[in-house]
């Protein structure tokens, strides 16, 4: 079939024109499949292709592309009948999965709001009296029962003080008299004193009914303070419930829909799998006489890019040999040399390490790259650090530790 096309073909392209040039590249000895998409697959093919008959490899198929395809599709002998395209039903949820993300849907609307206190105003009102009330003060005229007290032991010490001066003046004949007075008066001042001696009581009620009061502020105020405990307990016992709800119906949506869709991708790659291997054996056959050159040509380069390969790997290899050889040649030929330095480097490292504690293991790591860390801003020779090295088990990982994490 002709190329008419125009349009430059670049990976993510879908259509038509896709589906023919992966059918001229597959007559050209590549296996792809025929699906309208270009894809990572047909872009290495539209690369390869590129590369081996002399054009620009931009995996982009414009004019040249197309052109030196048509031209060998021209010389190629005439393909095998047209493949039919495969097609199935595009995914659509079943009802399972539609019911599924319903009820998800229904349980995001009905989100509990803001809590609303019943009683966070009342609370603080309370609240308020209670740190604002003023101190206990007892104002003995103002008190109605001192009052009371008062009228009536006056009254009370009236008539005694007139009852004493009638009976002191009977004695003298009916007339009255200084002592008739002073008797009088003193039972007047005796009822005065047994008022006087009511005030500590009436003081003693005053306070009480305060406190009282108080009291029952506090009560009022715990009691509200329960109250909001309790409605907020059961608001985030809704909240709580909400959430697991919804954690719930989320994890049933999510499985209900990749069960569905793992369904329905099976159910299309059997079909698939069917239409391929329904495809004629013919068209095969012909396919792989036009690929034979060219494949036979592919795996020979691949032979080759190998060989190359395995040739480099080789090489770079026995350098690393080679290197690390001198390495263990140059560490060789430091001899280890005691030394009082090393006496007092080696004392010094045991009493550094000797509480070694999660702080200095946080800091500086082990104990061995602690001492790795000291040894290489110490001034001991090469010899001299072998010392230290062979004492204390030093190990490169060790002597890089800092290096690695600076």
């Amino acid at each position: 079939m002709a190329v008419t096309s125009t349009n430059n073909l670049r990976k993510g392209s879908k259509g038509d024109d896709v589906l023919e040039l992966q059918k001229l590249l597959n007559n050209n000895g590549y296996n792809l499949a025929e699906d309208g998409s270009f894809g990572g697959k047909t872009l290495a093919a539209v690369q390869d292709y590129q590369q081996k008959n002399g054009l620009k490899v931009d995996g982009v198929v414009g004019t040249n592309t197309w052109g030196a395809l048509t031209k060998a599709q021209a010389a190629a002998p005439a393909a095998p009948a047209e493949v039919p395209k495969f097609e199935y039903e595009a995914y659509k949820p079943s009802d399972t999965v539609t019911q599924a993300e319903a009820l998800l849907q229904q349980q995001l609307a009905s989100k509990p709001g803001e809590y609303q206190s019943a009683w966070q105003a009342q609370l603080n009102d309370t609240l308020q009296k209670i740190l604002n009330r003023e101190k206990f003060s007892y104002d003995l005229n103002g008190d109605m029962l001192y009052q009371q007290y008062k009228d009536q032991y006056t009254t009370q010490g009236k008539l005694a003080m007139m009852d004493t001066m009638g009976q002191a003046a009977a004695m003298t004949g009916g007339y009255g008299n200084s002592y008739a007075q002073t008797a009088g008066q003193q039972a007047y001042q005796g009822y005065l004193q047994q008022l006087n001696d009511k005030v500590p009581e009436l003081y003693q009620l005053a306070l009480n009914q305060y406190n009282a009061e108080g009291d029952d502020m506090y009560n009022q105020a715990s009691l509200m303070a329960q109250m909001e405990n309790q409605d907020y307990g059961r608001y985030r016992d809704t909240v709580s419930d909400y959430y697991t709800e919804l954690d719930r119906l989320t994890n049933d949506a999510r499985y209900q829909s990749e069960t569905d869709y793992g369904r329905w991708s099976d159910d299309r790659n059997f079909s698939y799998g069917q239409f391929s291997d329904d495809r004629t054996y013919d068209y095969q056959v012909e396919r792989d006489k036009i690929a034979d050159q060219q494949w036979q040509a592919t795996f020979d380069e691949g032979v080759r890019q190998y060989n190359a390969s395995l040739a480099e790997n080789k090489r770079q290899y026995n350098l690393s040999r080679q290197d690390k050889q001198k390495e263990e040649e140059e560490a060789a030929k430091i001899k280890p040399t005691p030394t009082s330095k090393t006496d007092e480097f080696i004392a010094q490292m045991v009493k550094d390490t000797q509480y070694w504690d999660a702080i200095a293991r946080h800091q500086y790591g082990s104990e061995k790259t602690y001492i790795a860390q000291q040894l290489e801003n110490s001034s001991l020779t090469e010899g001299e650090k072998a010392v230290v090295i062979s004492r204390f088990g030093i190990t490169d990982n060790d002597l890089n530790y800092k290096k690695g994490h600076s």
